[in-house]
């Protein structure tokens, strides 16, 4: 198998993995609500987790719609300009890109390791160390940040 079908298998399992963790959120959603009307009580955590977990979810999958092109950007200036110039603005937008997503993972990690360090934990019925929740922001834009470099070198590659 070649450099590209490993990736995409690697993608693909991503996208997998999470489309997973989006259905475990539905699914813990859908037994709080039956649980609370059939037994007139919930847990604030249970009602946390579905969202925690769907945060989760997206931020893991962000890195790998860059390679796919599925996410939100709008392409009219890009498709209007050729040669040069469409290679410098598609470095700018990519380098952009890199510099945002390398700093929010510094950032995520510099955060998580505060949390920890603090021993900070949602105060639920069942105590939630903060640091394990927020552990997704620098894992999910680390995987952003790498393949954000990745596609700063395809691009460089395609105006070769």
């Amino acid at each position: 198998m070649n450099k590209k079908g490993h990736g995409r298998k690697i993608y693909r399992t991503l996208e997998i993995f999470c489309g997973l963790l989006l259905f475990i959120a539905v699914g813990i959603n859908l037994g709080e609500i039956v649980g609370r009307i059939l037994f007139h009580t919930t847990y604030d955590f249970i009602i946390d987790l579905p969202v925690w977990i769907t945060v989760w979810a997206m931020l893991l999958i962000a890195g790998p719609l860059i390679a796919e092109n599925g996410h939100v950007s709008i392409n009219f200036v890009i498709n209007k300009l050729q040669g040069r110039a469409k290679l410098l603005l598609e470095l700018f937008n990519i380098t952009a890109t890199l510099i945002y997503s390398f700093a929010i993972t510094i950032g995520g990690f510099a955060l998580v390791r505060m949390l920890y360090q603090k021993e900070a934990v949602f105060p639920r019925y069942i105590p939630i160390p903060k640091w394990i929740v927020e552990l997704c922001i620098p894992l999910g834009m680390g995987i952003f940040t790498i393949i954000s470099i990745i596609e700063f070198f395809k691009i460089i590659k395609k105006y070769k």
